[in-house]
């Protein structure tokens, strides 16, 4: 990463890999809008100015393939749509049908087909490093250009656990909606336990069954935030170990290094691209599986 010159330059490996992972920090907002909410600083940061790039990127891409599909006289899907058609389709027949089951899951695809394709689009974006040659384009022109601000923080945003937090609330909420909606408010807490329970097994079974319910949008970040911020810092750790040796031991050596470096981050640009597309399925595969326990809980 490309830094403006007037930054203090870390070159310990932890703190350069969680710079490039983490959000922007307080002081280095894209915009800074001298507001707070309750206490929060309502500032553009990196991490905020992403969520936004990919929802426009996600909802008008979507939205103009699906009407261009519509008007079309011939019926015949080109090969974006065709892919996102596959998907669809998987989804509905894998884990809408499966988990939520047939009489329910069209109530609930509008929620899983966005959450996949949010999560889906914001792993991708990660790995595009953008704000990467914005960095260089700063660098290459004295350091101090509106660029600069660009450079701090990370450029996924599915790594950010407060990101993926909310996301965890929406499927929270989500299946917790879906059951009081099937069963009403007080017979869907009550379907926490199985009836016929001896009365002392009650005050086991509850607590256990509450804080598993309560445990789900927690397992559900961590596992979003983890899996993305992992293959990130294991390329910034190669790359900050190919500075240290050469700066230790000469050119050479780092050259030298080099060589094992790159072929380990190529290999995992490759996981990672593996892994952008299996968390963002899984992510909405759990939604479904969630809401699909709320609303059968007989089975």
């Amino acid at each position: 990463m490309f830094i403006d010159k007037n930054d203090t330059v870390s070159h310990d490996p932890v703190d350069t890999a969680i710079s490039h992972v983490a959000n922007s920090q307080l002081n280095h907002p894209l915009f800074d809008m001298h507001f707070e909410f309750f206490g929060i600083d309502l500032s553009i940061t990196k991490h905020v100015f992403l969520l936004l790039l990919i929802a426009f990127i996600t909802v008008p891409s979507i939205v103009f393939l699906v009407q261009r599909y519509i008007s079309s006289k011939t019926k015949i899907p080109g090969k974006t749509m065709n892919f996102i058609e596959m998907i669809v389709v998987y989804i509905r027949d894998n884990v809408l049908k499966s988990f939520i089951g047939e009489k329910y899951y069209r109530e609930w695809a509008p929620l899983i087909y966005t959450l996949f394709f949010f999560i889906f689009v914001g792993n991708f974006l990660g790995l595009i490093p953008l704000f990467d040659l914005l960095g260089l384009i700063n660098y290459v022109f004295g350091g101090d250009t509106f660029l600069k601000e660009f450079v701090h923080g990370g450029n996924t945003v599915t790594a950010n656990i407060n990101v993926n937090f909310a996301l965890a609330m929406v499927t929270f909420f989500a299946f917790t909606i879906a059951g009081m909606k099937k069963y009403g408010f007080i017979e869907h807490w009550k379907n926490l336990a199985p009836p016929g329970l001896a009365l002392p097994l009650y005050f086991i079974v509850v607590p256990i069954e509450i804080l598993g319910m309560l445990i789900r949008p927690l397992s559900l970040t961590l596992r979003l935030a983890g899996n993305m911020m992992g293959g990130h810092l294991a390329l910034i750790i190669f790359t900050m170990l190919v500075i240290g040796i050469a700066e230790e031991y000469g050119f050479a050596a780092g050259l030298g290094a080099s060589i094992f470096s790159v072929s380990l981050s190529v290999a995992i640009i490759f996981l990672e691209i593996i892994i952008a597309s299996l968390q963002a399925y899984v992510f909405a595969l759990l939604t479904a599986v969630f809401i699909g326990m709320a609303v059968n809980v007989n089975h």
